[in-house]
């Protein structure tokens, strides 16, 4: 009677943890560090053209987006963060004109793994959307959500756009989808990461995860993306790219493309079709971009990935970085023309030195956009050199660069850097500022010194985020020249 009642009490406990694990909507995680702790997207997607000849001014991709994501954080999570970065984009274009043309908010429904709709609600920055999960989310735990999602894609020259490759708008076009996604916000300190959106600057701050998209595009489009691409009979689109912090599409049907080798890398530069003045961009692009890659991984470690696609596209500044792939300004064409290839050969270096600092050593970029953007600016130098100029000539355009701020220090915020008397300041810190104190570390601690170091903290961090204070804790660890540490107090503040 006694075993009886323990083998009893036993089936019944097991019946008890087999309904509380058919229940659950979550998993517990694998240990700290594995490939399972990382988020995973998972996109089905649907590309619809603008109807240029009936004046539609926006183009549309609707998706279903499932989010696999692990809480890394020590505290438990009722909630989750999504940023909506198209919405804001959108308010941005409608902020411009008066007839506000387009309709933000792209998140329609969201759903647990079970298929049981979330509630969620949008703030007054339509970027950030909260989703209450149908359970708390205890650390180390894993779930997914499925996105219902659609947004316009305006005509413009921003990050999420479409544009005419001429002056013929139901000729050939170019789509560039970025951000064209519901995002995972980092979870930081006990917040979740609500930095505005913005277009004068970066803002962005994930990290590195996997995607997976299976896109539907009109036929005659040429596909190019974060990762590789690889089309099937019917004509549908699948993109994938393994650990990376972002993921980007260029869509369009008027490009052309040359190609060429960095050493093992594959190195692929679009262009549109049916133009010398394009062409010639695409051609100095090409081999900027190898001498970059060459460059780079000299200088500081391995590019990660097996192919660099840099992308002739409608863009209102020079250039914009993503995990593989780089955007380089359509109006570099005519500039060459009047101008020479310096500028272009330049902005190309910078998208590519984006790859190691961004790409593969992430940083949030609202908060610290020094650690990336005054690296790629100090990587233009890094090019120079490699490409033959003289260590008076790079001298000379460092010089150029040096300036004042009245907030003094190169590692604050994007807000910081306004005020009623200077304005924006954020400029001048992180492009400008920032690129010469990395110069004046190299010149101070010398060359192979500085190259020394430059290597390790690309090589430590790979597919890590790192901070200002991680930066001049390991330059203290690798100097311990007072001469150092005066240029550290001098362009770092204190509280970093």
């Amino acid at each position: 009677m006694k075993t009886k009642n323990i083998i009893s009490l036993l089936l019944v406990l097991a019946m008890l943890m087999s309904v509380c694990a058919c229940g659950s909507d979550t998993t517990p995680a694998a240990p700290n560090g594995s490939a399972e702790t990382k988020p995973e997207y998972r996109i089905t997607a649907k590309l619809t053209a603008a109807d240029a000849e009936n004046k539609e001014l926006a183009a549309h991709l609707t998706e279903n987006c499932v989010i696999s994501f692990t809480n890394t954080s020590s505290d438990t999570w009722d909630k989750i963060c999504l940023r909506d970065y198209a919405a804001a984009n959108l308010e941005l274009e409608n902020s411009i004109s008066d007839d506000k043309p387009y309709t933000p908010g792209s998140i329609r429904e969201v759903k647990d793994s079970r298929g049981n709709a979330l509630s969620f609600s949008v703030q007054e920055d339509k970027s950030v959307v909260y989703v209450q999960l149908p359970s708390p989310l205890k650390p180390g735990e894993r779930t997914s959500v499925s996105i219902d999602y659609s947004t316009e894609i305006p005509c413009c020259f921003e990050r999420l756009c479409w544009s005419p490759n001429g002056d013929d708008f139901a000729g050939e076009n170019t789509v560039c989808l970025s951000q064209a996604y519901p995002v995972l916000a980092e979870y930081i300190d006990g917040k979740w990461n609500e930095a505005p959106y913005f277009t004068d600057g970066e803002c962005f701050f994930s990290p590195c995860g996997s995607y997976e998209m299976t896109l539907s595009a009109p036929e005659d489009y040429m596909v190019i993306s974060t990762g590789s691409e690889a089309q099937s009979a019917d004509g549908t689109w699948t993109l994938k790219a393994d650990n990376v912090r972002d993921f980007a599409v260029i869509a369009g049907n008027g490009f052309e493309k040359l190609s060429g080798k960095a050493g093992n890398i594959t190195v692929n530069s679009w262009y549109y079709s049916g133009s010398e003045r394009d062409k010639k961009q695409g051609e100095v692009s090409l081999k900027a971009a190898i001498d970059a890659v060459n460059a780079f991984c000299d200088a500081w470690g391995e590019y990660p990935y097996d192919t660099l696609d840099v992308v002739q596209t409608p863009y209102n500044a020079g250039g914009m970085e993503y995990p593989g792939l780089v955007r380089i300004a359509e109006m570099y064409a005519d500039l060459i023309e009047a101008e020479g290839d310096e500028s272009l050969r330049l902005d190309v270096a910078h998208e590519v030195a984006h790859e190691w600092f961004y790409a593969v050593v992430g940083n949030d970029q609202y908060r610290e956009a020094w650690l990336d953007e005054s690296f790629a600016v100090y990587g233009e130098f890094v090019y120079q050199l490699y490409t033959g100029e003289s260590e008076t000539d790079v001298q000379a355009r460092v010089d150029s660069l040096d300036c004042s701020i009245k907030q003094k220090y190169i590692d604050l915020s994007y807000d910081q850097y306004f005020d009623e008397y200077t304005g924006n300041s954020y400029i001048n810190a992180v492009y400008k500022i920032g690129p010469v104190f990395l110069w004046k570390l190299r010149q101070t601690m010398g060359q192979e010194k500085f190259d020394a170091f430059m290597r390790a903290w690309y090589e430590e961090h790979m597919f890590k985020e790192v901070t200002t204070a991680e930066f001049r804790a390991a330059i203290e660890k690798a100097s311990d020249s007072a001469d150092v540490k005066a240029l550290l107090d001098e362009y770092l503040s204190p509280a970093k």
